[in-house]
């Protein structure tokens, strides 16, 4: 009734703040329906969005690509050297040691010196016989020219030269050997004699060792035989210079197999001109073989330690996979896969730690 009345009564002042309240009110509610449709939306899109990524990992990734890699087989070895008995061939008294222990000698060097007085006295006399016989021969050879002698005394004349000749360097040669000389230049070991010993034929005096030139001997297992090769580089280090690496070459292969523990014998040159390595040092050798194609290698922190062995997580559709590899070679930073991957395949490199299998990731670029 009062609002009949009022809207009959235009311009009351009662009836423009009715009109005012019901226009605040309408405006209040549709503030009120629109905020709550946004609310509802936005509710709506977070939910969506959770559902169709829950728990996704941020992670980096790498593809598994071909790669060529050297190949190598190590073994340990033992240094040995060019090593002979030095030995008279003729029994006598030692007369004079000509060397100092230990010492560099060079190859011809006179090392001892046995009393040789009875064979230079024998080698005078032969030689004062081969004088005679040359004078002899000449005055036959001359003479049958003249048609004095028979052809008969002049061939007994030059037979009668070539044995006392013969007779001559036979001396010239026993004086030699009573003294002994290095076959090759080395180094002279302690000497087993004294001057005034007497030594007999084959008995040691000295040792003389070549440590210029080395051999390490090694074995590898029978399985790298198709690919060992004569002059194939050796790298060799030793635990008295642990940053130091020395070179060598293959020399010999051994052409059978050893039955006990099925390896092929070897050994390689190396060059000792300073005398840092010594002959019965062991050392670790790295032999090289060439190289392998087509290998398939992964960097090594993609790897995650569990009981069967090494596992990575492969990214396939957006989530990851735990696959378990078969490692072979480790080269710097990166390993060989041998099984389970292929060229191609993505794998996790940096954030697997907090993958699991079959959760969805994210990489991060």
């Amino acid at each position: 009734m009062l609002r009949k009345y009022l809207k009959a009564k235009t311009g009351h002042p009662l009836n423009n703040y009715i009109e005012d309240f019901a226009m605040k009110k309408k405006i209040a509610i549709g503030s009120i329906i629109l905020l709550a449709a946004a609310t509802w939306g936005i509710v709506k899109y977070r939910s969506q969005s959770s559902a169709s990524d829950p728990g996704a990992v941020w992670v980096q990734t790498v593809q598994v690509k071909e790669s060529t890699i050297p190949l190598e087989v190590k073994a340990i070895g033992t240094l040995t050297a060019r090593s002979v008995e030095i030995t008279p061939e003729i029994a006598g008294h030692v007369q004079k040691i000509l060397f100092q222990d230990g010492t560099f000698v060079k190859r011809d060097t006179p090392l001892i010196q046995l009393d040789d007085a009875v064979y230079k006295a024998k080698y005078e006399s032969a030689m004062a016989q081969l004088s005679y016989s040359e004078n002899d021969y000449r005055r036959k050879n001359l003479l049958g020219k003249q048609g004095a002698i028979t052809k008969q005394a002049i061939d007994q004349a030059d037979a009668d030269l070539k044995e006392k000749r013969a007779n001559a360097q036979e001396m010239s040669v026993m004086v030699n050997k009573m003294k002994l000389a290095a076959p090759f230049s080395g180094v002279v070991g302690k000497s087993k004699v004294n001057p005034g010993d007497y030594v007999t034929t084959g008995q040691s005096v000295v040792t003389l060792t070549d440590t210029k030139n080395l051999r390490i001997e090694y074995n590898v297992p029978e399985k790298y035989l198709p690919l060992l090769k004569l002059g194939q580089d050796v790298s060799i280090t030793t635990a008295t210079y642990p940053d130091k690496t020395f070179t060598g070459k293959v020399s010999y292969i051994s052409p059978t197999i050893n039955a006990e523990n099925r390896s092929v014998s070897l050994y390689a040159d190396v060059t000792n001109a300073a005398d840092m390595l010594a002959p019965g040092m062991f050392v670790n050798v790295q032999q090289s073989l060439g190289t392998e194609e087509k290998v398939r290698m992964i960097p090594a922190r993609s790897l995650v330690p569990v009981m069967e062995g090494e596992q990575v997580y492969k990214v396939v559709d957006g989530k990851a996979f735990a696959v378990t590899v078969t490692i072979g070679k480790r080269i710097e930073e990166n390993v060989q896969i041998l099984q389970g991957l292929s060229i191609g395949d993505t794998i996790i490199t940096d954030g697997q730690l907090k993958v699991k299998n079959g959760i969805p990731v994210k990489v991060n670029s």
